[in-house]
């Protein structure tokens, strides 16, 4: 660790937390995430992992490929645990674990930030991986967002490391496949399955959903009465599990609209210039950055690469025609891996593996700016009422006030 009022980015990871967001830390902090020897490694893993997925077509195939995720993400956990019992020591004043493992860099090990700059690196690994786990568990369903969204309304369970139930769990997943030859995924390599702890996938095309308990005895109502719900939401348009009484699944005949193709030419762009911008249809400005080469291009002057990113973004806006829009909607692709269970991956994208994996661990990354105006536009357009309630920029703001009011305007 440097001395007292050095520059070097790891004095502040004291700001750290374990799972808190990257876009709230210092750019020097978040270079010193990305530029980590593993979570470097983590990357071109989950590229391998990626192919690998895509190459699966038979059951011995993901049961494989499940067994690599399995290691690779509880070696991940096994370590982030052992950084948090350093990190919970320390600050209580206690010393050090005799068995205590090594800093992944030069840092002192003496040192609380050295552990909670690991502990947060390490809880990042632990998602970028799960997202590879949601990828196989879409891919399994057979890109069934239905089931995807039924089976995600519940608490995460945190951790799998650990897990008393853990053992019991890879023993009936082992016990599936030599008895029956079924592979079964388990819930806890994702981040989106949180109701019931496996789903095997049957010879004629079914799925069984299994709770495991460590002891058979132990009341596992609550938790089948969670399946049972979610089946019923699936199978027969009944309310969905969750908090919200009376959620259920709409299906919409209208097809859905995407981008993909233009943003996979703008992340080769991007890739290849360090950052674009790039116009959409209404009302819409796509920006996209590859951290690498855009720091490679201007590693001799960071300012001249930030000025140049930020015209590259407002030509892309001005070029959509909403440069002079009165409110835009922003929305950003970086530090997302596994954060919403209802999220479709980026694991499933039809891009390269190389583009997954960057998407994944934040080294390649997009931003939309979205005219409000133009959204109130597409929203009248299909009969479908909306007010803008923020006020001009120029303007106060009193109290809290939504973006946009819709409400329905014909009878459907």
């Amino acid at each position: 660790m440097t001395e007292q009022g050095s520059n070097d980015p790891r004095e502040k990871r004291q700001q750290l937390k374990a799972g808190g967001a990257m876009k709230a830390l210092p750019p020097e902090v978040v270079g010193a995430v990305i530029a980590h020897p593993v979570h470097q490694a983590n990357r071109a893993r989950i590229e391998t992992l990626i192919e690998w997925l895509r190459s699966c077509k038979e059951p011995g195939d993901y049961n494989e490929f499940q067994r690599h995720l399995f290691k690779a993400v509880y070696e991940v956990e096994e370590r982030r645990s052992q950084c948090s019992r350093i990190v919970k020591r320390l600050r209580k004043g206690e010393s050090l674990p005799v068995d205590r493992p090594a800093p992944s860099n030069d840092s002192d090990p003496s040192v609380l930030a050295t552990w909670e700059f690991e502990l947060f690196v390490y809880e990042r690994l632990a998602r970028q991986l799960r997202t590879v786990g949601d990828g196989l568990a879409w891919r399994c369903f057979g890109y069934d967002r239905r089931l995807i969204l039924a089976l995600s309304r519940n608490a995460s369970p945190g951790m799998m490391y650990g897990k008393e139930g853990l053992p019991f769990e890879l023993g009936r997943v082992n016990h599936l496949w030599d008895d029956r030859q079924h592979f079964t995924l388990l819930h806890d390599l994702t981040n989106c399955l949180r109701i019931a702890d496996l789903s095997e996938f049957t010879a004629d095309g079914g799925i069984l959903l299994h709770e495991v308990k460590k002891n058979p005895q132990a009341d596992r109502s609550a938790q089948m009465k969670r399946i049972e719900v979610a089946v019923n939401a699936v199978m027969h348009g009944g309310t969905l599990p969750g908090e919200q009484l009376d959620a259920r699944l709409v299906e919409l005949n209208e097809p859905y609209a995407v981008n993909l193709r233009q943003l996979d030419d703008l992340l080769q762009l991007a890739k290849r210039h360090g950052c674009r911008g790039m116009r959409l249809s209404q009302g819409r400005a796509l920006f996209a950055t590859s951290i690498p080469d855009n720091y490679n291009r201007w590693k001799d002057n960071p300012e001249a690469g930030m000025a140049s990113s930020d015209s590259a973004r407002l030509r892309a806006i001005k070029r959509a025609g909403i440069g002079k829009a009165m409110h835009h909607i922003q929305g950003f692709s970086g530090d997302t891996a596994a954060r919403s269970p209802i999220m479709a991956p980026w694991s499933i994208y039809p891009f390269s593996a190389e583009d997954c994996s960057a998407l994944i661990c934040d080294l390649l990354g997009f931003q939309t700016t979205l005219s409000v105006d133009s959204l109130v536009d597409s929203l009248t357009a299909v009969g479908l009422h909306a007010e803008i309630l923020l006020s001009p920029a120029d303007g106060e703001l009193s109290g809290e006030k939504g973006c946009y009011a819709p409400g329905w305007t014909t009878d459907r």
